[in-house]
């Protein structure tokens, strides 16, 4: 799994507070895991867009300047202005050794499919899927081969094993799917 470092600053609480950060082009941020005491913190955007705009779910280790806290986290959700994207506060998730967390991370489908070959169409139904793990187990996507799939074939969560991994769909939901392209 991947891990990249954070450096972050503490920061007040309160609503203005965060719109001083904001007009300040930073992003008021919250750490929080079961049986820790909430963080909240203050990143800039150039910081937090490889944990952001990616496919993969990277561990961050977050470091806190003023005080010297470090922790090991994951991003748990992201709010974004509705008008202009920017990003407007960061939730994460501390890792606890042996305890489990619930994250969704992205499916990555690797190689072509036979059925793609001989003149098929591949079909992704589910691009990400909620999983309970502990962070030990916890990878940064799903990355399933799918080679081996012809026309009129279909790969569903049944056929996937994963040791210590609870899906939060049912094993006969598809994934994907190579069906008979028209003529």
């Amino acid at each position: 799994m991947k891990t990249l470092e954070l450096i972050a600053q503490k920061r007040e609480v309160g609503r203005k507070a965060t719109r001083d950060l904001r007009k300040n082009d930073l992003i008021p941020a919250c750490f929080y895991a079961k049986g820790k005491e909430n963080v909240n913190f203050v990143v800039t955007a150039k910081d937090v867009r490889p944990f952001i705009y990616t496919a993969h779910k990277p561990i961050a280790k977050i470091t806190i300047q003023d005080t010297g806290e470090k922790f090991d986290a994951v991003v748990k959700s992201v709010s974004f202005d509705p008008v202009t994207d920017k990003i407007l506060h960061i939730d994460f998730l501390g890792l606890i050794p042996n305890h489990p967390l619930t994250i969704e991370i992205p499916i990555i489908l690797k190689g072509t499919p036979i059925g793609v070959r001989k003149g098929g169409k591949l079909s992704q139904v589910i691009h990400k899927v909620g999983i309970t793990t502990t962070p030990e187990l916890l990878v940064d996507a799903l990355e399933i081969d799918i080679t081996h799939l012809d026309i009129g074939k279909q790969l569903q969560f049944k056929d996937i094993t994963k040791e210590g991994w609870l899906f939060s769909v049912p094993p006969s939901a598809l994934i994907c799917s190579v069906k008979q392209s028209r003529a």
